[in-house]
């Protein structure tokens, strides 16, 4: 008696279709199981056994073979409980074996036949619905995260119970039994407006920090923010992500399924509709930011994928922490290493870091009693190349009380996130089928192709780089902003008065790393 059943295993964001193969054969009584298997799967067969007994299903002394292919591919973890009954069921000739064609199944069962959530359920309906299956069987706490996947049916079981009447159903009737779920991603995404987040109106001031972060929005670049303690620079970055465009279906779907695997998509909620905005304490760890364990999981960069990553106290990070990330935002992706293989997750996030200008907090003021070497040792934590990497740089200075007593209306956030959708819009156009969306993710051929300058415009480049002593990274990046820049004011070519402003940005942090 032979049944092959169709699961899935995830291997970073991957998921990998596997076969589970069942053979019940008279012999010696036994239960194996082969395939490369961790220590979970190899459990598995008891609780499978003990879950199945409770389930009312007699397994008969007989040898049972269970071999997960393919050989090569290691798996791990208890996902593969409910594909392995169901393959015994199939051996057994309780389940008919057509009834199980194109059906995906996977899911952890306790002893009393219960069936567990999993992670993963997302990017396993995906790769399962690529392969042309039509129904995909998981756990009742997980339809919904595979429900946003067209073309295929998503059912959700709370027991083997269950899932052995849906599967005796006929398929034209199956409905009857439990009826899949169904997601529209789009009218998810369509009701968020964003509303709902702090508003840039509740800051007095900071003008000049409100651009900095308008024009670092419009085209997903990083910032910087240099001020002393009270400035404002946490108020900022928490209202960062109001401004920021909506997200697009497709965007949704990739967050939602490093949410799915990290299992932390909230209970009730199908789809991730808004920016992750991450800011964790200066304390984490480097495996907790870039992720880790025997089996990685995605870290905090991940998480903060096609979102904002905001940390504070930047340099009490440390510096190999800091320098940890320099790899992730020049190629959007962080590699994994392990024994069984290099998992890969995105990292396309966008760094908000703030800080005090030194320990004290209020350097070059007066009140300021940091030592000179003080000063140089807070400030060498954060390397060359990061600061290279933080495209604008905005002082936050304090606001003085009579502005902050002073009755005015503040520009609301939705009036500056309109802003940065018709900007975002005009960047779309232009990279449409090049597999980019925004100005800060364009590369060195990208730069000189989108960021023509005149010859006005070059000498005064040339003129610029050389007083400013520019890496070839930073003058590239400057390129990018200005590009930005004309990209809000909806010029088609970089000006002078773009260049300039750009430049400034660039530039600020010399006041404390180089100072005259």
């Amino acid at each position: 008696m032979y049944s092959s059943i169709e699961t899935c295993a995830v291997f970073g964001l991957n998921a990998c279709l596997l076969e589970v193969e069942t053979n019940i054969a008279d012999g010696l009584p036994g239960f194996t199981m082969v395939g490369f298997l961790g220590s979970e799967v190899k459990e598995s067969g008891e609780r499978v056994r003990v879950a199945l007994r409770n389930a009312g299903i007699a397994i008969p002394a007989s040898r049972i073979t269970v071999n997960i292919s393919p050989a090569d591919v290691p798996k791990r973890g208890a996902i593969l409980d409910l594909a392995v009954a169901a393959g015994i069921l199939s051996a057994l000739g309780v389940v008919a074996r057509k009834d199980t064609e194109g059906v995906m199944i996977a899911g952890e069962l306790g002893l009393d036949g219960e069936v567990k959530p999993i992670r993963g359920v997302l990017p396993m309906t995906e790769r399962a619905a690529a392969h042309g299956c039509h129904t995909v069987i998981v756990p009742e706490q997980n339809a919904m995260e595979g429900a946003v996947v067209p073309d295929v049916d998503v059912v959700g079981v709370r027991s083997v119970r269950q899932m052995i009447r849906y599967l005796l159903e006929p398929r034209a009737s199956r409905n009857r039994v439990i009826r899949p779920g169904k997601v529209d991603a789009a009218a998810l995404l369509s009701g968020n407006t964003g509303t709902e987040m702090p508003d840039f109106a509740e800051i007095h001031g900071q003008e000049a920090a409100k651009r900095v972060l308008e024009i670092a929005a419009a085209g997903f670049h990083n910032v910087l923010m240099i001020g002393p303690p009270g400035g404002g620079k946490s108020m900022l970055a928490e209202r960062f992500r109001s401004i920021l465009p909506p997200l697009t279906r497709e965007e949704s779907l990739e967050i939602s399924a490093i949410y799915s695997v990290a299992g932390m998509i909230p209970e009730g909620q199908c789809l991730i509709t808004e920016r992750p905005f991450l800011a964790p304490h200066h304390t984490v760890t480097r495996a907790a930011l870039a992720g880790g364990g025997a089996v990685p999981g995605p870290g905090i960069i991940t998480l903060a994928n096609r979102g904002v990553l905001f940390m504070d106290e930047f340099p009490e990070f440390g510096r190999e922490t800091i320098d940890l990330m320099r790899q992730p935002m020049e190629d959007h992706e962080i590699r994994i290493a392990r024994t069984t293989g290099t998992y890969v997750y995105p990292a396309r996030f966008q760094l908000i870091a703030a800080m005090n200008p030194c320990p004290c907090g209020y350097y070059p003021d007066q009140r300021c009693r940091c030592t000179k070497p003080e000063l140089t040792r807070y400030l060498s934590r954060i390397s060359g190349p990061i600061l290279d990497r933080m495209d604008l740089c905005a002082e936050v200075v304090s606001v003085k009380v009579q502005e902050l007593m002073e009755p005015r209306e503040e520009e609301r956030s939705e009036t500056i996130r309109q802003r940065v959708i018709a900007a975002r819009k005009i960047q779309e156009d232009r990279f449409a089928g090049t597999g980019i969306r925004c100005n800060a993710e364009m590369d060195a051929g990208m730069v000189d192709q989108y960021c023509r300058l005149g010859e006005p415009q070059k000498r005064f480049v040339g003129q610029m780089f050389d007083r400013l002593g520019l890496s070839a990274r930073a003058f590239h990046r400057m390129l990018k902003v200005a590009r930005t820049i004309a990209d809000l004011e909806g010029s088609g070519e970089i000006t002078e008065a773009h260049l300039t402003e750009a430049a400034a940005y660039r530039t600020a942090d010399r006041k404390y790393w180089n100072p005259a």
